[in-house]
């Protein structure tokens, strides 16, 4: 196989991307937004590449719901990503748009199949001011794939061979077999580098109140309050151009109310991940801005569990759902109605926008219709009706108005249907726990594949991940082809096939992909808004407003 320069290898370009501003997942076009350039002065950045930037004291965010851990290794939500990501990095970033593009590696090349040669950034220290080495990523990727650890990315590491230090600047990684996807996993969202020193004295207490986190990156965590917030100042140390603002502070606040109380006393500069039906009451105190940023919010009903075993109850509900209602009115139409879990934009470069559409209109369509969900009832297991639960995220009130409404229409066929909102922290915890057999799927991608809801969601050998505990050997079989597949064209088709294959199963029922919403004191700007801003070092792109 030939070899490779990093800039050529499996980069994802986003088509069709629309809305901007500031969002839970937000970004640029501009690979030098993931990738800063190396500071020219003493102190981390040139006056030449900073220009007039003023520089801002301080800024306080809202988050919509607290976190129990720094360490997305223990927990992977999204609020995670954002604060991690300011301290840690990888050895690819991502853009803004979707792309990898260089991180802690500069350059990356693939001799074979199942090969792939990092180079390594020169001059880069931690926050402590030790020295950044190939060790440090051998370390790291040891403590993900530990067993003994159980680290929650250790799926995105269940393939590979070996990882080695190779030269003082080098690593490389040896797969068991090739992986068409692998090069995502060494992006934030499957790695967060720290040192060997830091991960053998915190090993179990990382990310706690007490030990924070130990990056790269171009701020340090200085406090961390699971119930209330997250500090964090300039990191002096960094190897890109010094950030305009000094120091965040992200502050837990899951009620909405008193977010906007807070904004318009101007306790806070503005809040990040707002529902849409709540975002229109802070254009009078902010600037609200919507990003497409390609969650998808889905049911999932365990298929190894009555009555959801039974594909005709499945679709009583999906045709109960009326999912283009909840789309108009609770979203007040910042979504789309979903046809599948992976979003029409994240399909990168593997296929055009027509083939996409092409592909997700051969998926049975299950249109609201209660006289057609009445008589798929009738034809199930559970003709009489039943009563369920479903539960919801208190960071996510859209989620919990889309689940009565679906209670009110399952209750005009006979299923009476609970809604509960719990923490979410508690909603994360019950994900693949099997205690709740119908449950939300939220998920916020952090790469631009397809494949990272596929394969954790619809293969049978995800069992971790897999909540639908779907198993379907056509499915199976066309994504295990897909992630050893080398041609592009190929690796497409599979995964379009698991896509439509799934689809007539209905093992989950796809109801919105997702915008977010977010406000920011006209004070201030983000620069280069898009789906991937927040995986990375997007409090450095925050400026004055002119």
């Amino acid at each position: 196989m030939t070899t490779q320069s990093g800039g050529d290898v499996s980069r994802r370009r986003v088509l069709a991307l629309t809305g901007g501003g500031l969002g839970l997942l937000a970004g640029s076009g501009l690979l030098a937004a993931c990738a800063p350039k190396p500071a020219d002065d003493g102190d981390g950045g040139s006056s030449a590449a900073r220009g007039a930037d003023a520089v801002i004291d301080r800024l306080t965010l809202a988050l919509p719901s607290s976190i129990s851990t720094l360490d997305v290794g223990r927990e992977s939500g999204v609020l995670n990503y954002v604060v991690a990501t300011l301290a840690q990095e990888a050895l690819l970033s991502v853009s803004p748009t979707g792309e990898l593009g260089p991180g802690l590696a500069t350059r990356w090349k693939q001799p074979d199949t199942t090969t792939y040669v990092f180079t390594l950034r020169r001059g880069v220290t931690f926050s402590d001011g030790t020295a950044f080495t190939a060790d440090d990523v051998v370390a790291t990727v040891e403590e993900i794939r530990d067993p003994d650890n159980g680290n929650a990315l250790s799926y995105a590491y269940a393939g590979v061979q070996s990882v080695k230090a190779t030269g003082d600047h080098e690593v490389t990684i040896t797969l068991k077999q090739p992986d068409a996807s692998f090069l995502w996993n060494a992006s934030p969202g499957g790695m967060l580098i720290s040192s060997r020193k830091f991960l053998t004295r915190n090993r179990g207490r990382i990310g706690t109140a007490r030990t924070l986190l130990l990056g790269t990156g171009p701020y340090r965590i200085t406090e961390f309050a699971a119930d209330d917030h997250v500090l964090l100042e300039r990191n002096p140390k960094w190897w890109g151009d010094k950030p305009a603002l000094q120091k965040l502070t992200l502050s837990f606040v899951p009620d909405s109310g008193t977010r906007l109380v807070a904004m318009k006393s101007h306790e806070i500069d503005g809040a990040l991940g707002l529902a849409t039906d709540e975002a229109a009451s802070w254009k009078s105190a902010a600037d609200v801005t919507y990003t497409g940023d390609r969650s998808v919010v889905s049911l999932a009903f365990d298929t190894s569990k009555a009555p959801w075993n039974d594909p005709h109850v499945r679709r009583a509900v999906a045709h109960a759902a009326d999912r283009d209602g909840m789309v108009d009115g609770i979203l007040r139409k910042k979504a789309q109605t979903a046809a599948a879990l992976p979003s029409r934009d994240m399909w990168g470069d593997l296929l055009s926008a027509a083939e996409v559409d092409k592909g997700y209109a051969a998926i049975p369509d299950v249109p609201f219709d209660l006289d057609k969900a009445r008589a798929e009832l009738a034809r199930s297991s559970a003709k009489d009706g039943f009563a369920a639960e479903l539960h919801y995220p208190n960071s996510g009130p859209q989620l919990g108005k889309a689940a009565l409404a679906l209670a009110a229409s399952l209750k005009k066929i006979g299923i009476e249907l609970k809604v509960k909102e719990i923490t979410l922290e508690q909603w994360v915890a019950e994900l693949g726990s099997g205690k709740q057999p119908l449950q939300f799927l939220w998920y916020f991608p952090v790469t631009g594949d397809p494949a990272e809801l596929l394969d954790p969601y619809l293969n049978a050998a995800s069992t971790a991940t897999n909540i639908a505990h779907y198993d379907n050997a056509d499915v199976n079989s066309a994504l295990d082809r897909a992630k050893k597949a080398t041609d592009k064209d190929e690796r497409a088709a599979l995964l379009m096939k698991a896509v439509q294959a799934a689809g007539t199963d209905l093992p989950y029922l796809p109801l919105w992909w997702a915008q977010t919403a977010s406000a920011l004191s006209d004070t201030y700007v983000l620069l280069e808004p898009g789906p991937f801003a927040l995986i990375g070092p997007w409090a450095t792109r925050v400026r004055k407003a002119a």
